[in-house]
């Protein structure tokens, strides 16, 4: 279920990769030309995602992402985040004269509900936004790959007969 922003008390990311087990991330059209190669991307509907295999993120390591930076999609790092060009009053959010409606998905076990609806999670929501239009740069969101972690290399498509 998705709650407009101003109702979040708190959130942040523990790195439980239940997000990655049991959400299909959803790509733009440019994300999804940077990863096809990897024959771990679909479309159906005219939209694009990445595949589960075996009902978890191919790019799943661990509890933690193999996909950092430029190739993380945007689904993946603004998650719980949802920033929409439409919605309800309660979800708006201004950035620079432009109007976002921002929810946040109660299926994340790191978010916690609040009566009030008192800001509590801008700082988070401005992130979110900014990474929807364009920009680069997360701190806030999503885990970070520590550099002492060992990764396993992302699942490979299985060859077709």
């Amino acid at each position: 279920m998705h709650v407009p922003w101003r109702r979040v008390a708190s959130w942040h990311c523990d790195a439980c990769g239940v997000c990655c087990r049991v959400y299909r991330p959803r790509l733009t059209a440019y994300e999804y030309l940077k990863l096809r190669h990897t024959g771990l991307v679909e479309e159906k509907a005219g939209r694009f995602y990445i595949r589960k295999i075996n009902g978890r993120c191919p790019f799943q390591s661990g509890r933690l992402c193999t996909l950092q930076n430029d190739l993380k999609p945007i689904s993946c790092k603004t998650f719980p985040f949802v920033v929409r060009r439409k919605g309800e009053e309660d979800a708006l959010f201004e950035l620079d004269g432009e109007e976002f409606y921002v929810y946040a998905d109660t299926f994340c076990p790191n978010l916690i509900i609040k009566k009030d609806k008192k800001p509590a999670v801008t700082e988070l929501v401005r992130e979110a936004v900014m990474l929807f239009t364009g920009g680069k740069e997360f701190r806030r969101l999503t885990a970070a790959i520590p550099k002492t972690a060992e990764l396993q290399p992302p699942l490979r498509r299985l060859a077709m007969v």
